[in-house]
């Protein structure tokens, strides 16, 4: 991952966790988490993974919901 920064990740694994959960999020409010849950701003995201950043600005606002149950 070229975006990686190696003062303030611990591991390359820790990294790319990071990045999986960005990509597989449902929607920006889920990002939103991800980036609370390792006490990194908006900014801060943004400037350090723009790559990612630009991956979450085309999410939803909120989760799609799924079909009406059967």
């Amino acid at each position: 991952m070229n975006e990686q920064d190696s003062e303030s990740w611990d591991s390359f694994r820790e990294s790319s966790a990071f990045e999986m959960a960005i990509k597989t999020a449902g929607s920006k409010a889920a990002v939103l988490g991800i980036l609370h849950e390792h006490d990194l701003s908006e900014d801060a995201f943004t400037n350090r993974f723009p790559v990612l950043a630009k991956v979450a600005q085309g999410l939803p606002d909120v989760p799609e919901e799924a079909g009406p149950p059967v």
